[in-house]
C-alpha cells in the first residue's frame, strides 16, 4: 500500500468567518466553488491549498456527514492520505475492512477510523511535485551567492503540509495500526513518550508524530506547513504575529527532523507550524531513541515558557535504536 503523504486535512469549526482569516493569513490559497464541490465537503465548507495541492478543508463543526471529534471544539476531524493508485485504495479498503467500517464516497476517496478515532480517508494523490531552486548560503570558504542579496520574504507561502501531530492516551496501540497496519516507519523516538512515523521510505523525516498526553485524552496538537527556508520561517512569522496571531513557541530549530520552527495558535484548533529544512531521509535512515529532559523539545528556541502543551522534551543525548 503505497502511502505517499497527507493530501488533505478537514477541520470541523464554529467560526468560520475566524477560520477563513486565519487561513488566508497563514498564506494558503483559497480555492474556487468548483473546487470545494469536487471535494465533496458539506455545505458551508471552504478549501485551501498550499502550492503543491495539499488542502486545508474547513467544514462547519455541526455537520452530520463529518467523522466524530475527538474532543470538544475546534479540531481536526479528518487526515486524508494520498496513494498511488486505485489498487492501493482496493487494499486498503480489504485490510481496514477486516475490522472496521470502510466506505468509499462519490469522487472515489476511501474514509475510514484510526484507533486514535479520528477519521482517516485515502484517495490517489492530488499533489504536484515543485521545482524551485535550491536556497543559497555563504559559509566561510564556501560561498555561493555571489553579488545577490538573500531572500526576503514578506509574508510565507506554504508549500505543502509536512506533518501532523496527535496527543493520544497511549502510543503503542497508535503504533502499532500505523506501522502493522498501514505500514508506516519509525524514524525516531522518545523513550517510553512519543514516536516519528513517516509513510514512505524516502523523503519526509516524519508525516505523523503520536506522543502520550498527561491528562490521557486524546487531542489535536498541530499541523505542520513547509516553507522554502528559514528566512521564509521568519518572514512568516512576522507577517502572522502582525496580523494579530499569537505565537506558541519559537522561531527555534528542532532536535529530531532539524527543521527550523515558528508555532502559532489556530483557531481551528492546536496550533499551525511553519517549517523549513527538515532532515529527508531514505531506507538507510537509522531510528535514534532519544532520552527526555523537562526543560527543553529543541536544539534551541525564543519564548521558551511553556509553550507546546503536552509537547515532547528532548536532551541531546541519543542513542541508537535497532526498532
Amino acid at each position: 500500500m503505497a502511502i505517499t503523504g497527507i493530501d488533505a486535512v478537514t477541520f470541523g469549526v464554529t467560526d468560520m468567518k475566524t477560520a477563513l482569516r486565519f487561513c488566508s493569513d497563514w498564506g494558503l490559497v483559497r480555492q474556487n466553488a468548483q473546487a470545494l464541490a469536487a471535494a465533496s465537503l458539506p455545505r458551508g465548507s471552504a478549501l485551501f491549498h498550499c502550492a503543491d495541492g495539499s488542502a486545508v478543508q474547513l467544514a462547519p463543526a455541526q455537520s452530520s456527514t463529518l467523522p466524530a471529534a475527538i474532543e470538544a471544539g475546534n479540531t481536526v476531524r479528518q487526515v486524508i492520505w494520498g496513494v498511488q493508485s486505485r489498487r492501493d485504495l482496493q487494499a486498503l479498503a480489504s485490510n481496514l475492512g477486516r475490522d472496521r467500517a470502510v466506505a468509499f464516497d462519490s469522487d472515489g476517496t476511501l474514509h475510514s477510523v484510526d484507533d486514535i478515532g479520528v477519521g482517516i480517508g485515502f484517495r490517489i494523490s492530488q499533489r504536484k511535485k515543485l521545482k524551485a531552486a535550491p536556497s543559497q548560503f555563504n559559509t566561510p570558504g564556501c560561498a555561493v551567492r555571489i553579488d545577490a542579496r538573500a531572500p526576503r520574504y514578506l509574508r510565507a507561502v506554504p508549500q505543502e503540509i509536512s506533518h501532523i501531530v496527535f496527543g493520544v492516551k497511549d502510543i503503542r496501540p497508535i503504533e502499532r495500526f500505523y506501522r502493522q497496519r498501514l505500514g508506516f516507519l519509525l524514524s525516531d523516538r522518545y523513550i517510553g513518550r512519543s514516536v516519528f512515523l513517516r509513510a514512505t521510505a524516502a523523503g519526509n523525516h516524519h508525516h505523523l508524530f503520536i506522543m502520550n498526553t498527561a491528562d490521557q485524552r486524546n487531542q489535536f496538537n498541530h499541523l505542520s506547513f513547509k516553507v522554502r527556508d528559514i528566512h521564509e520561517v521568519i518572514g512568516g512569522g512576522q507577517f502572522i504575529s502582525q496580523r494579530g496571531w499569537t505565537t506558541q513557541a519559537g522561531p527555534g530549530r528542532h532536535l529530531p527532523s532539524s527543521a527550523c520552527f515558528w508555532y502559532f495558535k489556530s483557531p481551528l484548533g492546536g496550533a499551525f507550524e511553519y517549517a523549513a529544512d527538515e532532515d529527508m531521509v531514505t531506507a538507510k535512515w537509522k531510528p535514534a531513541s532519544m532520552r527526555m529532559d523537562p526543560t527543553l523539545f529543541s536544539e534551541w528556541r525564543f519564548n521558551a515558557g511553556n509553550g507546546m502543551q503536552g509537547a515532547p522534551m528532548a536532551d541531546s543525548r541519543i542513542a541508537r535504536s535497532k526498532q
